[in-house]
C-alpha cells in the first residue's frame, strides 16, 4: 500500500500546475484565476506539511511517512526544507504577477505552471533517501529553472542566461551522475543510509575519492559554489527578475537538502571524510573571496545579488562541514533567515522595476521619500545579509561561525566575518542610493495590498528572528537531528 502523505505536497503542486495550464488553455483570459490558483496551490501544498510530518500531530515524528520502499521519507529535516522551499515558491510567485503584467508576458499559465512543476522537484529532493530519486527530483528542478531563465523568448538576455545555464547545468549533471555511478559500482546501492554501511566496511581506495569530487563539483554548481560559479551572475542578470529571486532562494536550499543527505548519511566513512570536509572547506572560502570582492564593482542589482548569492554560499558550507545538530540546525537557520532577506529585496525589485523599467542601483535613488515602507524593508533585508544586529542575518551567522569554531574551522569562521565586513560596502551602496540620493523621478511608487503584506511579514520575520531567535533556532535543530 502507497502512503501517500508521504508526497502529498508534491502531488498538490503538480495538480495545481496541470489546473493552471487546463485554466490557460480553455479560459485564456483568466489571469487573475491563474494567479490566485498558483498562490492557492502553493498554500494548500503548506498546509499539507504539518500532516505529512507525522501520525500523531506533530511536526516531528519517531515514525516519519515514506514511500517506493523508503525511498520517499517525510522527516523532520524533509518537513523544514520543504517548508522553506514553499515559502520561497510562495514569495516569488507573489514577485512574479506584477512583473508578468508590467511585462506584458505571454503563455502565463506557462509560466507559472513551470514554476510549480520546479517547486515539486524542489520538495521532492528534501525528502530523497535514494540517489536516482533524488537525481530525478534534483533534475526536475533544474530543467524547469533552464525553462524558466529563458522564458521571454524575444529577450536576447534571457536567451543568453537560458542557454548558459543549459549548458553548463548539463556538465555539472553529468558529473554528478558519473560520481553517483561510481558510489553504486561500489557499494551495489542506490540507498543513501545503505552506501554509507557499505563504505564504512570498505578500504579507501582511488575510485571512492574520484566519485566524491565529482560528486562534489556536481552539487557545487547547483548551490553556486566558486570556482562552480560563472554562470550566477550571468544567469542572474538574464533572467525574468521574479525567475532571478526564485533561483537564488529555492534552488540553494534544494542543494542544500541534497549535500546535507549524501554526504552526512552516506559519505561519513573515515577515508572519506577528509577529503570531502577539506574540498569544501576550500571551495566555502573561494567563495566568500570572490562573491564579496566581485560584487564590488557591480552597479546592476541582480548581478550584485548573484555574486551576493556565491558569498553566501560560501557561508552556508561552514555549517555544513560542521556537521551534527549544531551545524546542520545553524545551516537551516541561517537559510530561513536568507530566505526572507534576499526574497524580500527582490520583491521590492519587482515593485520598482516595474515602476522604473530600469534594475541597475541608481534606479532606487529616493526610494525612501517616494515609497518609506519598500526603503524599510530593502534597507533591513539588506543589512540581514550583511549579518548586521538586530536582524535574522546576525544570528544565523553566529550560529554558523560558532558551530564552525566548535568543530576546529576557527580560520574559515574567521574568514567569513572578514568578508561580512566587505559586504557592508556594495550593500550600503544600495542602501545610500535608497536613502540619501535625491529621486530623478519625485511620482511615488505603489505596492499592491498583497505586496505590502508580503513584505511586512518579511520585514517582521527578519526582525524577530534578529530579536528573539530561539524558537526557529530550536525547530531547526529538532529538525537536523532527524539526519544523526
Amino acid at each position: 500500500m502507497i502512503e501517500f502523505s508521504a508526497f502529498q505536497t508534491e502531488i498538490w503542486l503538480i495538480a495545481t500546475a496541470l489546473l493552471i495550464i487546463g485554466v490557460g488553455l480553455f479560459l485564456p483570459g483568466q489571469k487573475k484565476a491563474m494567479d490566485w490558483l498558483a498562490l492557492l496551490g502553493v498554500l494548500g501544498a503548506l498546509l499539507t506539511l504539518p500532516c505529512s510530518g507525522s501520525r500523531c500531530g506533530a511536526v516531528v515524528c519517531a515514525m516519519p511517512p515514506e514511500a517506493f520502499h523508503g525511498f520517499l521519507r517525510v522527516d523532520g529535516l524533509a518537513v523544514f526544507f520543504k517548508g522553506l522551499i514553499l515559502l520561497g515558491t510562495f514569495l516569488a510567485l507573489v514577485a512574479s504577477f506584477r512583473y508578468l503584467d508590467s511585462q506584458a508576458v505571454r503563455h502565463r499559465s506557462e509560466f507559472l505552471a513551470i514554476l510549480l512543476f520546479s517547486a515539486a522537484g524542489a520538495t521532492s529532493l528534501a525528502g530523497s533517501q535514494e540517489l536516482i530519486t533524488l537525481y530525478v527530483s534534483l533534475e526536475t528542478l533544474t530543467i524547469s529553472s533552464f525553462l524558466l531563465a529563458a522564458f521571454l523568448k524575444k529577450d536576447k538576455a534571457s536567451n543568453e542566461a537560458g542557454l548558459k545555464y543549459l549548458l553548463l547545468g548539463a556538465f555539472s549533471s553529468a558529473l554528478l551522475l558519473f560520481g553517483f555511478s561510481y558510489l553504486y559500482g561500489l557499494t551495489g546501492t542506490t540507498v543513501i543510509a545503505e552506501m554509507g554501511k557499505s563504505l564504512l566496511a570498505q578500504p579507501s581506495s582511488a575510485i571512492e575519492v574520484l566519485a566524491v569530487i565529482l560528486v562534489v563539483a556536481g552539487l557545487a554548481f547547483k548551490i553556486s559554489l566558486a570556482p562552480f560559479h560563472m554562470w550566477t551572475p550571468d544567469v542572474y542578470e538574464g533572467a525574468p527578475l521574479p525567475v532571478t529571486a526564485y533561483l537564488s532562494v529555492v534552488s540553494k536550499i534544494a542543494g542544500f537538502a541534497a549535500l546535507a543527505r549524501i554526504f552526512w548519511v552516506g559519505l561519513t566513512a573515515p577515508a572519506l571524510l577528509p577529503v570531502w570536509t577539506g574540498l569544501f572547506a576550500v571551495l566555502a572560502a573561494l567563495s566568500m573571496i570572490l562573491g564579496n570582492l566581485e560584487a564590488l564593482p557591480q552597479t546592476n542589482l541582480k548581478r550584485l545579488m548573484g555574486y551576493s548569492s556565491i558569498a553566501q554560499a560560501g557561508y552556508l558550507v561552514t555549517g555544513l562541514l560542521a556537521g551534527g545538530t549544531l551545524g546542520i540546525g545553524a545551516l537551516l537557520f541561517y537559510l530561513a533567515a536568507y530566505l526572507f532577506a534576499n526574497l524580500g529585496v527582490f520583491l521590492v525589485a519587482a515593485v520598482v522595476s516595474s515602476k522604473t523599467g530600469g534594475e541597475r542601483i541608481v534606479d532606487y535613488a529616493g526610494l525612501w521619500k517616494r515609497e518609506p515602507f519598500l526603503a524599510a524593508v530593502l534597507t533591513a533585508g539588506l543589512f540581514s545579509l550583511a549579518g548586521l544586529p538586530p536582524f535574522a542575518g546576525f544570528a544565523g551567522k553566529w550560529f554558523l561561525f560558532s558551530a564552525a569554531v566548535a568543530k576546529g574551522y576557527t580560520w574559515l569562521a574567521l574568514l567569513g566575518v572578514l568578508f561580512s565586513a566587505v559586504s557592508l560596502y556594495y550593500y550600503l551602496q544600495i542602501v545610500r542610493q535608497a536613502l540619501l540620493a535625491e529621486p530623478k523621478d519625485p511620482s511615488p511608487i505603489e505596492a499592491g495590498l498583497l505586496e505590502k503584506c508580503v513584505l511586512g511579514f518579511c520585514l517582521m520575520a527578519i526582525v524577530l528572528f534578529g530579536f528573539w531567535p530561539t524558537p526557529i533556532a530550536q525547530w531547526a535543530q529538532s529538525a537536523a537531528s532527524s539526519l544523526f
